[in-house]
């Protein structure tokens, strides 16, 4: 399956990008933004302007209300248009290719850097099926009003990939980030196949042990924890290495709710173990060794 914004970029004019960001500019004030108001930001007049929505309405790129003005406002679908535009203009990508996972919160694709690489593009997806739910899960979105979809997708890779960055350059064992713009990171592709998939490993004890190491080194070295660890967001490669990923609920050592967090991690990954593998250790002296009791 190919992305919808990844097409439509193909047939978009620099006017129609300018007529894009004109409102994503100004959903920042509203949800659905004037003409005039678009014309302003993208430095056209408002006829010309009318003009460039009109492929990019026909594109599925940005959705219409008509009352007492006509208002527009970005789609995912242009969204994901402006930020693979950036991408591209930037030199963090060449092409996307064909689909290969999708989450709760996110869609992931193939992607190919100008060096050649293979990586992927990890596309968030925050509150496009229960955006309620996700308002009042979400820290970063706790105590902000009349936040979009859009916004809470960026905010949740902007946490991502901070956490990331952090963990590259804490030499732990997770994908190495090239880039990021608005809601989507680039990041290197992991050929290995998630834990929760795999009915055997190699050696059970080494894998479970060096995941309890990237917990005590997340939070010691890292000064973070995961937020979501469990054996679904493990990926074990061919040589049979675990490498965690999905961080955009990971928080910093410091934030009131980090114990907690690492609790849970640690007790996803003692059950997990204990049920699959028969490996049993107690739940108190994990904890104690991570922060140092």
């Amino acid at each position: 399956m190919t992305l919808q914004g990844a097409n439509a970029l193909k047939n978009l004019s620099s006017r129609e990008l300018r007529a894009l960001i004109g409102i994503e500019v100004g959903m920042k004030n509203s949800q659905f933004v004037e003409i005039e108001e678009i014309a302003r930001y993208a430095g056209y007049s408002a006829k010309q302007t009318s003009q460039n929505l009109k492929k990019c309405h026909k594109l599925n790129l940005v959705r219409r209300w008509t009352g007492h003005f006509t208002g527009y406002e970005l789609t995912i679908h242009g969204y994901d248009t402006l930020a693979l535009n950036a991408l591209y203009e930037r030199g963090d990508i060449i092409s996307i290719g064909r689909q290969t996972g999708v989450g709760k919160e996110s869609i992931v694709y193939f992607g190919l850097t100008p060096k050649d690489e293979e990586v992927i593009l990890k596309f968030h997806r925050v509150g496009f099926t229960s955006f309620l739910h996700v308002k009042k899960k979400r820290r970063y979105t706790a105590n902000k009003h009349h936040i979009s979809e859009l916004y809470s997708s960026r905010l949740s890779a902007e946490t991502e990939y901070k956490w990331l960055k952090v963990a590259n350059d804490s030499k732990l064992s997770v994908p190495k980030v090239y880039g990021k713009n608005r809601h989507v990171i680039v990041m290197e592709l992991i050929d290995g196949v998630d834990l929760n998939k795999l009915s055997k490993i190699p050696d059970p004890g080494e894998t479970f042990e060096t995941i309890l190491d990237f917990i005590d080194d997340a939070w010691n070295i890292g000064k973070f924890v995961h937020g979501d660890l469990s054996e679904h967001n493990i990926i074990m490669t061919h040589d049979a290495i675990p490498i965690i990923i999905d961080f955009p609920q990971s928080v910093s050592i410091e934030m009131v709710e980090a114990k907690v967090l690492l609790q849970r991690d640690i007790k996803n990954v003692l059950t997990y173990f204990d049920r699959k593998f028969g490996i049993k250790i107690d739940e108190k002296n994990v904890l104690s060794k991570v922060i140092r009791e």
